[in-house]
C-alpha cells in the first residue's frame, strides 16, 4: 500500500512517492522559504517546505516522480490556538508550538501567510529524495539511523521574538487556566508500503537450535561453554538417521516408531527407549516453500562491535578491549545479512529493522522485485555499532511491520534476528521476552535466531526458540552462514507440522526423559510435546536430525507400548493416530542403526552439559575474584568468559565416553562422529582439571 497525503501524521517522517507539480520562493519576516507543490498517488495535492538550513532544491521537473525518504509531516497552527498570555522575554504574543517551530520560524510564517490549512510536509537535512526512473523502477528506500525518529513540536512559541517556551518558563511552574486546546486528531498510521523429479520425500527435524556450533567454538578457543549450547536437538542436526520403514499415510507428516534396550557405559544403568522417526510423505520435488514476508532485525548495539572470536567480558565481567584488525561480530552479521538478501525471490517482501537502545526501521516491507537490493546491501555493510541492548523494541518494530503490511494467502511471516542476544536495556526478564515472541507466534509471526560471537547467549537463544515456529542458528563466520544459507534456506523459514504431541495410553511405562525437542523439560510422565517440525534434507534416506528420542520407565511386568499421536499440519489439518511398540527385554538391542546413534549422542551431550553446567557454577562461587561491576558493565544476558577447565571426575567420564564413542562408530557405521572423539580429545588431553589461577593483571 503507497503512502498518500492522508496517512502523513503530525511530528512522523514518512516515505512517500510525490509528482512534482511547482516551486516557489516565499519571503518571510525572517528568511526566504523554498514552497514545493507536489501531488501523491491519489493526485492529492499538497505544500512541502525546504528548510531554510538547507540548500534549495534544483532541477525538479513538473510532472515528473520523485521519492521522498524521510518527509516530516507537519500541523499548521490553527488561529483560535493562540493564548493569552505575554512571553516573558519581549511580551510578545505566544502560541502553541508546531513542529515547523523545530526547524525555522519561517515555515510556520509562511503557511500563515498562504493560509494553509492542511498537513504539510517538511525536508530537512536527514530526508533524502530522489528520482522514480521509468526505466528502472527499482526503489532504495533505505531509511538511515539518523532519520525515522519522531520530530516534537515545542511546548509555547512567541510570534514575535521566536523563543521556544515549555509551561514552567511561561508560567512560572504554576497550573495553566481557562486555556482549551483542540487537540487535532491524527491520522491513521499508514499500512506498510508493498511496493528434480524423485520419489524421495523430504524429512523433518524438530524446531529450536540446528547446531551446537557455539559449544565446539568455545573449547576449540579454551572457553567452556555454556551447557545450553550443546542441545540434543542441535546435535541431532549435525547427523543423518535412519528412522524405520516408510509408513503408509495420507497425511503429510509419517511418524515411525522404534524401540532399544541399551547399558549405559558410565553408569552401568539399563536402559530403554522409544525413538520417533521424523519424515513425511511430501516428495522433493513437490516441495516448495511459501511467499516470504522477511523482517531483518540486526543488533547494533556495543558489543557486535568486539572481536566474534573473543569475549566481550571477561570472566571478571570487565570489557575486553578490541584490536582493530580482528573481525567484529557486526561485520559477519552484515554480511551474513548481505547473504540472506541473495535467497530471496522477486515476490518476497523484505524489511530491515536496527536496534541498539532504541529500534530504527532502515527499510520498509516492500517486494524484493521493486527494491534496488544492491543499493540496500550497500548500505547494510556502512552500518556502524554502539550503545545499549534493547532486543524487545527491535521484535517489537519487526512485528509492528508484519502486522501493518500482512499479506493474503499462505505467506510465511518471519523475523530473523542477527545477534549475539544480550539485551540489557528495555524488556530483559526471560518470561516477559517470551511472553513477547509467544504472543507474535500466535499471529502467525515466527522467529529465527543467527547467534554472532562465541559469547552469543546460549541460554537465552534456547529458551526463545522453543517457542511455536523458531529455531535458531551460531554461526562462526560469515562464509560458514553463506554456505548454509545455500544449502537450506528454503528449509529454515518453512515450518511444516505443529504441535506433535505423543501420550502413554496404557499402563505399563512412563516417559522418563524426552530428548530432541527445544520444550523437552515440558515432558510429564504420560505426554510428550514437540512445538514445531521443520523439513529437513536427507542423504541415503536418512533425514537429518530426524529422530526425537523419549527414555522410559517400566512400570510393570512384559507390557507393550500403547501411543497416541497428535498434530497440526501447516494448512490447519488436525491429525491422529494409535500405534503399538514392542520394547525389546534383551540389553543391547536396537530397532535400527538410527535410534543407536541417537542414544550414544544424547548420553554424550547430557555428560558434557553436566560438566559444563559445574564449571560454571563453580565460576559463579569461585572466592579472591574482584566481582565489583560498574553500573554500566554486564547485565544479567551478557556473558564473561569461564576458562576452560575438566575437573577430575569428568576426566575419567570423558575416557569413558571416549572408548564408547569409539565403537558405537563401528557399530553404526557413521566417520563424522569421528568430530565428537576430537572433542573430547581436546579435553581429555588438553584441558588443564584444575582452575586457573585468577590475577588481577
Amino acid at each position: 500500500m503507497k503512502t498518500t497525503h492522508a496517512d502523513i501524521n503530525d511530528g512522523k517522517r514518512h516515505d512517500i512517492v510525490v509528482e512534482f507539480i511547482s516551486q516557489r520562493i516565499v519571503d518571510c519576516e525572517t528568511t526566504p522559504v523554498q514552497r514545493l507543490v507536489v501531488a501523491d498517488s491519489s493526485e492529492t495535492q499538497f505544500t512541502v517546505f525546504v528548510a531554510p538550513d538547507n540548500e534549495p532544491l534544483r532541477g525538479l521537473q513538473t510532472g515528473e516522480q520523485y521519492r521522498i525518504s524521510g518527509l516530516v509531516g507537519a500541523a499548521p497552527v490553527v488561529a483560535d490556538r493562540y493564548i493569552d498570555e505575554d512571553c516573558p522575554q519581549c511580551g510578545g504574543t505566544v502560541r502553541p508550538g508546531s513542529v515547523a517551530d523545530r526547524f525555522s520560524p519561517g515555515i510556520q510564517q509562511v503557511a500563515d501567510q498562504l493560509s494553509i490549512e492542511e498537513l504539510f510536509g517538511i525536508i530537512d537535512a536527514e530526508t533524502v529524495i530522489q528520482p522514480v526512473s521509468e526505466e528502472n523502477d527499482t526503489v532504495d528506500d533505505w531509511v538511515p539511523m539518523t532519520t525515522g525518529s519522531a520530530v516534537s513540536a515545542p511546548e509555547y512559541v512567541c510570534t514575535s521574538c521566536g523563543c521556544q517556551l515549555d509551561e514552567h518558563e511561561l508560567y512560572g511552574g504554576g497550573q495553566m487556566e481557562d486555556i482549551v486546546m483542540d487537540a487535532m486528531e491524527s491520522p491513521a498510521q499508514p499500512a506498510a508500503n508493498a511496493s528434480m523429479a524423485s520419489q524421495e520425500t523430504v524429512g523433518l527435524a524438530a524446531g529450536g537450535a540446528k547446531d551446537v556450533t557455539n559449544f565446539r567454538e568455545n573449547v576449540a578457543a579454551g572457553h567452556t561453554p555454556q551447557p545450553e549450547a550443546i542441545s540434543d536437538e542441535g546435535l541431532f542436526y549435525d547427523y543423518y538417521f535412519e528412522t524405520g520403514h516408510r509408513a503408509e499415510t495420507d497425511a503429510l507428516f509419517a511418524p515411525r516408531y522404534a524401540a532399544a534396550v541399551s547399558d549405559h557405559p558410565i553408569t552401568g544403568e539399563t536402559e530403554q527407549y522409544l525413538s520417533v522417526g521424523l519424515d513425511s510423505s511430501l516428495s522433493v520435488e513437490d516441495f516448495q516453500r511459501p511467499r516470504l514476508d522477511l523482517v531483518a532485525v540486526l543488533d547494533i548495539s556495543g558489543s557486535m562491535d568486539s572481536a566474534f572470536n573473543e569475549y566481550y567480558y571477561d570472566q571478571h565481567g570487565r570489557k575486553q578491549e578490541v584490536e582493530q584488525t580482528a573481525a567484529t561480530k557486526l561485520e559477519a552479521a552484515t554480511e551474513s545479512l548481505c547473504a540472506l538478501t541473495e535467497q530471496l525471490h522477486p515476490e518476497d517482501r523484505l524489511g530491515v529493522v536496527l536496534y541498539d537502545h532504541r529500534a530504527h526501521v532502515a527499510k520498509p516491507l516492500r517486494d524484493v522485485g521493486s527494491t534496488d537490493m544492491a543499493a540496500i546491501r550497500r548500505h547494510i555493510r556502512e552500518i556502524s555499532a554502539g550503545g545499549s541492548t534493547n532486543l524487545a523494541d527491535g521484535f517489537e518494530a519487526a512485528v509492528d511491520m508484519l502486522v501493518d503490511g500482512k499479506s493474503l494467502g499462505d505467506v510465511e511471516q518471519r523475523v530473523v534476528f542477527m545477534t549475539d542476544m544480550m539485551p540489557n536495556t528495555g524488556t530483559t526478564a526471560e518470561d516477559d521476552l517470551t511472553r513477547l515472541f509467544a504472543d507474535a507466534a500466535v499471529e502467525g509471526i515466527h522467529t529465527t535466531f543467527v547467534g554472532m560471537g562465541l559469547d552469543a547467549n546460549a541460554e537465552l537463544a534456547d529458551t526463545l526458540s522453543g517457542i511455536r515456529g523458531a529455531n535458531h542458528y551460531f554461526i562462526h563466520s560469515a562464509e560458514e552462514f553463506k554456505q548454509r544459507l545455500g544449502d537450506e534456506f528454503d528449509y529454515m523459514v518453512t515450518p511444516l507440522v505443529y504441535d506433535l504431541s505423543l501420550e502413554l495410553e496404557a499402563d505399563g511405562y512412563d516417559i522418563a526423559a524426552v530428548h530432541g525437542s527445544p520444550t523437552d523439560d515440558e515432558a510429564t510422565e504420560q505426554l510428550m510435546h514437540v512445538g514445531t517440525l521443520f523439513p529437513s534434507a536427507k542423504q541415503d534416506g536418512e533425514a537429518r536430525g530426524g529422530v526425537i528420542l523419549v527414555r522410559l520407565t517400566q512400570t510393570s511386568p512384559d507390557p507393550d507400548v500403547e501411543l497416541q499421536a497428535s498434530w497440526t499440519e501447516r494448512d490447519g489439518s488436525e491429525h491422529t493416530e494409535g500405534v503399538s511398540v514392542t520394547v525389546p527385554d534383551a540389553p543391547e538391542t536396537y530397532a535400527h542403526e538410527g535410534i543407536r546413534k541417537a542414544i550414544a549422542l544424547v548420553r554424550y551431550a547430557s555428560t558434557l552439559r553436566s560438566w559444563a553446567g559445574e564449571v560454571h557454577n563453580r565460576a559463579d562461587s569461585a572466592t579472591g575474584v574482584d566481582d565489583w561491576l560498574l553500573p554500566d558493565q554486564r547485565g544479567q544476558h551478557e556473558q564473561e568468559s569461564v576458562p576452560l577447565v575438566v575437573p577430575d571426575n569428568y576426566a575419567d567420564q570423558f575416557e569413558q565416553l571416549r572408548a564408547y564413542l569409539d565403537a558405537e562408530i563401528d557399530a553404526v557405521g557413521d566417520e563424522t562422529l569421528e568430530q565428537e572423539l576430537d572433542l573430547l580429545a581436546t579435553l581429555c588431553d588438553d584441558a588443564p582439571t584444575t582452575p586457573r589461577e585468577v590475577t588481577d593483571s
